[in-house]
């Protein structure tokens, strides 16, 4: 097991030993002066921005997630025995810990069910408090939160541009949340800056850095992101609350159901290694977080029983998709080479969502000719077992599949939805390489 442990206060924290990774939280006078890996240390600043004092529910959730992202970042998975599954054990001290402590197991079996990881938390008080926000007269200027009525998720997706979109065009007046790391922020401001309407940019860059004498060595797997995606939202909902008195605020978050579901493609899937950030059950779970502890967020996937295709197609300011939509980004793989790739999962799916709707993609891909994926050993593992859902699909044993993915309510009616938009979203893609000669 490997024991992670943060605080903001790097003189409390232990030394780096093998199996003992100590993180400052919020600064990096540690990272500067001794052999300790940092997070979230252009955070603080960036909050107080905000102008408006947080509850400590909301600062200490983001704490929380920032020392999850942490952990998922700093311990490796080719350090645990099967390659993947890690034991981690997390000690971080909460300005308020009582409520958090009271919901340990719950958090727990969230974290295991999103990152396959045994996590063991373990919870303390003497954490940092929430910051003393910048007062009108300060010369940093704040973030204009005024009149705003909601806070939405924006990646830089067609998804998340899509539910931007619609919001504004909804005489909604959304705030735009998002994990901006370096090449993220640059795509998501070229982005928004071409949506038409009223809305606010929030953003912030959780920025992980690993020791000095263990720089470059992280892991990119990141399978609990959506932790911290969450925290952010509610850092936003939080302040859009006090500002503008709302007694609940609206997070919503733009994901396609198909790929909300993602359920395993293939056997070797099963489990953790298929994403599972925005799932039903992981999503009804951390909204049972915030009422246990009193965050007044709800989140919201409108796009549930959408398909992608569908979410183009029916997105309800068609003119300024139409001018965004080719610099969104899909890849899994875009960080890496700058260019999405075209054959992993999501961008199996971006393909088939354009090929459905009139929308003409314009942008080429590192890998164009599916066919010749198709005879690339290296390459083709995706695009194996999108084709392999694709030819076992049996309607009759599919909830069975989807349960592969995590659990879902046991209502009828709305298993029949889960199963109908599997279906939806699987025949976008059968019907793409149909076209493409693949089937």
């Amino acid at each position: 097991m490997t024991r992670v442990v943060v605080h903001h206060d790097y003189g409390k924290l232990p030394s780096l030993e093998k199996n003992v990774i100590p993180v400052q939280i919020y600064g990096m006078d540690g990272w500067r002066k001794s052999n300790i890996a940092t997070i979230g240390n252009s955070v603080i600043g960036i909050i107080k921005r905000l102008g408006v004092d947080l509850t400590p529910a909301a600062f200490d959730y983001l704490t929380l997630a920032l020392a999850v992202t942490a952990a998922d970042t700093f311990v490796q998975r080719k350090t645990a025995a099967d390659g993947w599954s890690r034991e981690i054990e997390l000690k971080l001290s909460l300005y308020k810990p009582a409520p958090w402590i009271a919901q340990k197991n719950n958090m727990e079996k969230l974290l295991l069910f999103l990152s396959g990881d045994l996590w063991k938390l373990k919870i303390t008080g003497g954490g940092c408090p929430p910051p003393i926000p910048y007062s009108r007269r300060s010369r940093c200027r704040l973030i204009d939160l005024e009149k705003i009525d909601c806070a939405c998720l924006f990646s830089g997706g067609i998804d998340s541009t899509v539910g931007a979109l619609d919001l504004l065009s909804n005489s909604r007046k959304p705030l735009l949340v998002s994990h901006s790391y370096t090449h993220d922020q640059s795509l998501q401001d070229a982005i928004a800056r071409k949506l038409k309407g009223k809305f606010t940019r929030f953003a912030i860059n959780a920025n992980p850095l690993p020791s000095q004498s263990l720089r470059g060595a992280t892991d990119i797997s990141m399978r609990t992101r959506s932790f911290n995606f969450f925290a952010l939202g509610v850092i936003g909902g939080c302040a859009l609350s006090k500002i503008n008195k709302l007694k609940q605020v609206e997070l919503f978050v733009p994901e396609n159901g198909f790929i909300s579901l993602n359920a395993p493609l293939t056997l070797r899937r099963i489990g953790s290694l298929s994403t599972k950030t925005t799932h039903p059950y992981y999503v009804q779970g951390v909204q049972s977080l915030f009422e246990a502890t009193k965050i007044n967020v709800t989140l919201v996937n409108p796009y549930q029983f959408k398909t992608k295709g569908e979410m183009l197609k029916e997105c309800a300011d068609q003119e300024t998709l139409r001018k965004v939509v080719q610099e969104t980004v899909s890849c899994s793989n875009w960080k890496r080479k700058g260019k999405q790739c075209g054959r992993c999962v999501p961008c199996l799916i971006r393909r088939a969502a354009f090929a459905s709707s009139d929308f003409r993609e314009t942008n080429s891909y590192l890998y164009e000719d599916l066919a010749a994926v198709l005879k690339d050993v290296r390459n083709r593992d995706d695009l194996f077992a999108v084709i392999s859902a694709i030819n076992k699909l049996d309607e009759d044993s599919l909830i069975l599949w989807l349960l592969d993915s995590g659990p879902l309510s046991k209502d009828k009616k709305i298993r029949d939805k889960y199963k109908q938009i599997f279906i939806k979203g699987l025949n976008e893609v059968k019907v793409y390489l149909k076209k493409e000669g693949l089937l």
